[in-house]
């Protein structure tokens, strides 16, 4: 498929942009752990499925592909089953069909459903994972619908032992308009109605997810965040376990080209600088001793063509955004599975999604998962630091071991936008990087498609498309979803180390992990 049509490479960076030097890039990376690298949960990086759809991903495909994150962890991964379409669900216990579309547009998020006992068969999937459970809030609140909604997912998820919170609703400020007080008290007499059914006692039942709020209440619509909610005292009977918001990184029509990529989506400022109006209501979670997640992202929100908003730049996005946001104290991110006709996702799970892509596929980003799953390891718990490169278009983090202070792994990210449909030669940086006198040697693996930005993934772009983490390949036509190592082994190369630096290139689009 010919994308240079669609990304029109511009230069390599916008207008103001600080542009990192190429050669001899210093990375001070601490030797040992600094007193505020923040601690990392071992169950960080998860997927999110628009609830309507998830008997879409019941299938073995998609158990594959979450399976072999959750090989990666130490603990279970979070699946988020949530959305837009969970909050107007409505159930018939004599129903046939999983779900039928009574209202809106049908086969969106945006739309009515009412379901069948078979729907609940999809909480029996992804055995390796635990799961956030969005409880129907709507307003006004039917209870006896959303108790049997709840009822039904809680049992087929092993009578709760594998449901990770449940959601006291879906970007809940465009359900309860009148401010936060008026949505804390649905959600809290729903809350109370949900512990009676379930008979939750104690601790069990400090197991809620609070807010979910939209993306668009922290870049000006001026309605309520998780900061107010937690005001209007959301835990006053010490059941919520966490906030969540979501996050779009660009919204609204724009030219899609390389320039709108390299100065808005794959920019390590622009990404970092989105979080301050999200500070606030991260501080107030913590302040309370909450976990706080992000469990619905995408880099872009409506209006990009697929080659703009599922191809390899999403990853670098997907990357560096994960990381950002474990730097700064966020507990989760739930990466986008969506639904089968979304463009911004990690997998399709089927053939419903129709064009551009009918799929079944495993597309670009799905990689980045993968990535961040192994920058947060396995065992002992570990603790991240965000290291200044400055530049807007790199990034750097630094893994320790929590409890011995060791440097483990280093992340490096050269966001410099390649485009290989263009005639641009792919430039590349070299980083010093700081690790330690002490060590005689790191190991560099790479996340990197021939492509750049331009790579679609082996399913949707075909063989000169691919895209690989240490030089393995997830999809569905060549090892459906398990994975596979081009050379049959991990791909890795030894760098020496002298004087307590390793030298390591980078070339444009690609991000590369040092094992220390």
């Amino acid at each position: 498929m010919k994308i240079a049509a669609t990304l029109t490479c511009v230069g390599a960076a916008a207008h103001a942009t600080v542009i990192a030097p190429r050669d001899a890039h210093p990375i001070p990376v601490p030797p040992s752990k600094p007193g505020d690298a923040v601690v990392v949960p071992k169950n960080f990086v998860g997927f999110g499925i628009e609830s309507a759809f998830l008997n879409n991903f019941d299938n073995d495909f998609s158990e594959n592909l979450v399976s072999a994150l959750a090989a990666r962890m130490s603990a279970p991964p979070v699946m988020r089953i949530g959305g837009t379409s969970g909050d107007y669900f409505l159930f018939d216990a004599h129903q046939k069909e999983d779900k039928v579309c009574f209202k809106g547009k049908c086969d969106s998020h945006d739309a009515s459903y009412l379901l069948g006992p078979s729907f609940f068969d999809g909480y029996k999937r992804f055995k390796d994972a635990k799961f956030i459970v969005q409880a129907p809030l709507g307003n006004p609140i039917n209870v006896t619908n959303t108790l049997a909604f709840v009822t039904r997912a809680w049992e087929n998820l092993d009578a709760g032992k594998r449901v990770q919170a449940i959601a006291l609703g879906n970007e809940v400020e465009f359900i309860y308009k009148a401010g936060a007080k008026a949505y804390v008290d649905a959600a809290l007499s729903l809350q109370e109605s949900i512990v009676k059914k379930l008979g939750l006692q104690g601790d069990a039942a400090k197991i809620f997810e609070a807010g979910n709020t939209a993306s668009g209440t922290v870049t000006g619509n001026k309605l309520y965040q998780v900061k107010e909610i937690l005001n209007a005292n959301i835990n006053k009977n010490g059941r919520i376990s966490t906030t969540a918001e979501h996050w779009y990184q660009i919204s609204g029509v724009h030219p899609w080209t390389d320039h709108t990529m390299q100065s808005q989506m794959i920019n390590h400022t622009a990404i970092t600088k989105r979080f301050g109006p999200y500070t606030p209501s991260i501080k107030a979670t913590h302040d309370r001793k909450l976990d706080y997640a992000i469990t619905e992202d995408s880099a872009v929100l409506g209006g990009a063509e697929i080659h703009f908003s599922d191809g390899f730049g999403y990853t670098l996005w997907a990357v560096d955004f994960n990381l950002a946001a474990m730097a700064r104290g966020v507990a989760r991110v739930t990466n986008l599975a969506g639904r089968p006709n979304a463009k911004r996702v990690f997998w399709t799970p089927d053939n419903t999604g129709g064009k551009p892509s009918p799929g079944p596929q495993v597309r670009a980003p799905f990689p980045a998962a993968m990535f961040v799953a192994d920058f947060v390891g396995k065992g002992e718990p570990s603790a991240v630091k965000e290291i200044k490169t400055g530049g807007d278009l790199t990034s750097a983090y630094a893994m320790y071991d929590n409890k011995s202070g060791k440097l483990q792994r280093v992340a490096l990210v050269n966001m410099r936008l390649y485009n290989g449909t263009a005639s641009a030669k792919r430039e590349r940086m070299t980083f010093q990087v700081n690790v330690g006198t002490g060590v005689k040697e790191v190991k560099v693996r790479r996340l990197r498609a021939d492509k750049g930005v331009a790579a679609m993934g082996y399913d949707f772009g075909g063989p000169t498309s691919n895209v690989s983490w240490a030089g393995e390949q997830w999809s569905h036509g060549v090892d459906f979803g398990k994975g596979h190592f081009r050379s049959g082994k991990v791909e890795e190369k030894v760098v020496k180390v002298k004087n307590g630096v390793a030298s390591v290139v980078v070339p444009d689009s690609e991000a590369v992990m040092l094992l220390v």
